[in-house]
Parts: structure tokens; sequence; C-alpha cells
């Protein structure tokens, strides 16, 4: 007896691990069933029911694309035969044959459940016809690729979505429309545009060229920049510059160290005034006046600099044309300042 409780506790060794292994499993599959498998709330249900409502209202105005928008909404949020049927619809009168015909394909294969409404039914079957109908309007395009280098591979886009390397070559299912239609290989490419009707097939021949890379490389961002760049503004001579430059910081100058000087002046002067009777001052008031008179002649030759800077200034403004060259031709007018021990002026030619 005792060995038999030993075998029994040993074979439930196995059983026990393979439970603690599958526990997290089971687990996590009983916590997101509930939220997979949720019904819709009373909310959600009353919200559907309007939008349906509001898509056949725009539908019935001629306003397939608010009919759709509103269909597609209230699928989204049902997911049941009748609201599928109703998008289903709205995509195949909007000429979106290959959408209609996955819509109301997922309508027909929607399982049905115990005591559904009999409107799923119905649904499923007009569904089924809208997708035969559906089925035989979709016109397709074969896309044949030229000129291909022996081992490449073209890469093929129609309006802008790429096309499977298999695919190639192949009847391909397209709404019917206009269609952009691009392939490339290496540095070669070759455009073409091409319009399809319902029921129609077509074929599209697009030819790449040997050796075209430097032809139909698309440019760089730099190349673009530098094509789009305009060509440098024509700027003044140099002589004008130096004296537009020079003339008006000559005479910026002068106007700054002009006040400074005339202000020291003017306080020492008002100190000395007030120590001396008539013209007769203190000895020790000498080197004030001093300081008065030669601030006052400081002054004076700083603003009468500035003005000559201005002068300049304004003549280099007015007589410098614009000019791409680096410097002016010797014999063109010019006009610089100068200075020497207690005078200064201007010279030029004109």
């Amino acid at each position: 007896m005792a060995s038999r409780l030993s075998l029994r506790a040993r074979a439930s060794v196995p059983v026990l691990a393979v439970g603690l292994a599958l526990a997290p499993i089971l687990a996590l599959e009983l916590a997101t069933a509930p939220t997979a498998m949720a019904d819709p709330s009373a909310a959600d249900k009353e919200t559907a029911r309007s939008l349906m409502t509001s898509g056949r209202a725009a539908r019935d105005k001629g306003d397939l694309k608010g009919a759709l928008k509103a269909f597609a909404a209230a699928d989204a949020i049902m997911h049941v035969p009748t609201t599928g049927l109703e998008v289903a619809k709205a995509q195949a009168a909007l000429g979106l044959l290959v959408e209609a015909r996955d819509t109301a394909l997922r309508v027909t294969r929607t399982p049905e459940t115990p005591n559904e409404p009999p409107p799923y039914k119905d649904a499923r079957n007009a569904a089924s016809q809208v997708n035969d109908d559906v089925e035989a309007r979709i016109p397709s395009l074969t896309v044949v690729v030229k000129g291909l280098p022996d081992g490449a591979t073209a890469t093929v886009t129609i309006d802008g979505s790429p096309v499977p390397a298999e695919v190639i070559g192949q009847p391909r299912k397209l709404d019917p429309g206009h269609h952009v239609v691009v392939a490339k290989a290496g540095g070669s490419g070759d455009k073409a545009e091409v319009d399809i009707a319902e029921r129609e097939s077509k074929d599209v021949t697009l030819t790449l060229q040997a050796g075209a890379a430097a032809a139909t490389t698309e440019p760089t961002a730099t190349d673009t920049a530098t094509a789009e760049q305009p060509p440098p503004p024509a700027g003044r001579s140099g002589a004008s510059k130096a004296m537009i430059i020079g003339g008006f910081g000559l005479a910026g100058v002068g106007v700054i160290v002009g006040s400074i000087t005339g202000i020291i002046s003017m306080s020492k002067t008002s100190s000395v005034k007030s120590t001396c009777t008539g013209n007769e001052c203190p000895p020790a008031d000498s080197s004030d006046i001093d300081t008065a008179n030669t601030m006052a002649t400081v002054s004076t030759i700083s603003f009468i600099a500035g003005g000559v800077g201005a002068v300049v200034g304004v003549i280099g403004l007015f007589t410098g044309k614009p000019s791409a060259q680096a410097a002016p031709a010797p014999d063109s007018a010019g006009v610089e300042p100068w200075f020497g021990v207690g005078a200064l002026g201007v010279k030029g030619r004109f």
C-alpha cells in the first residue's frame, strides 16, 4: 500500500508542473477574453444608430462620401453584418470596388450567432450579392518592365504604393480611375499615367534605359540649393564703402569726443568763475583754466572732424555707384579725409 501511494505521488509531480506552467497562459486568456468579446454598451449602440441614420440621410442627398464616413464609424462600433453591408454598398457606389469587395466578403464570412436578429442573415445574403457584382466590375492593370539589366530587380509603385516583385507582369486588380505607375532600377526610371475603366484590362509598359543613371538621377538637396541660389547682388565699390564707413564712423567719434570734452570744459569754467573776481583769478585756479581751454579746443576740433566725417559719408552715399568689382577704376571719383597738426580736411577727384 505504501508503494502505491509513493507511485501516485511521483506521477502527480509532472502533472502539477505542467499545470503551474500553463497557469499564466490561462490567466492571460481569461483576463483578455471579456474585453475581446464584450458587447457594445448602450451608449455605443445608440451612437451607432444615430450614425446609421445620418449615413442614410447623406446618401439620399447624394453625399456618398459623407454617407461612407458615417457608415464606417457605425461599423467600427458594432462590427455586425448590417453595418458592414452599408459600408460595402457605399464603397461600391463611390467606385472603390476593391475595398467594397473586401468589406462584402468580411460580412458574408461573419459567423452566425445563436438568437441573432433576422436582419443579420439578410445582410449576409445582400453582401454576397454585392460581392458577386463588384467582382465582375473590378478592372486590372498589367505592368511590364523592359530594359531591366540582367540580375536586377525593378521597384514598381502604383499611386505611390509598392507592388510586390512577384506581381510585376501579372494582372493587378485596381479601382477604376486615373493611376500613376513608376518603375525604377539603379539610376534608371520610367513613369506612365493610365486611365482604366470598370471591367477593363490594360497593359502598361515601362522602359528602363541603360546608362541613363546620370540623366534620371534626382538632384540632391545640395544641387537644388545651388541651382536656386540667386546671384549675389552687386555691391558698392571699395572706395565708396570706405568713404561711407570711415566718414560716418569719424562723425560718430567726433560728436562723442566733442560732447565729452565740451562738458569737461564747461564744468571747469563754471568752477573757476565761482572763485574769480572780475578778470582776476587766484593762482591756484591756473591749472583749471588751462584744462578748460584745452578741453574747449579739443571739443571744437572734434566737432569739426565729426562734421567732415559726415560730409565724407554723404559723398560716399551719392558718388559710390553699385559695382560688382572689388575696387574702383583708377580714374573713378573719390574723396578721402586728411589730418595734420592743428588742421584737417578732405581731398579727392571728381
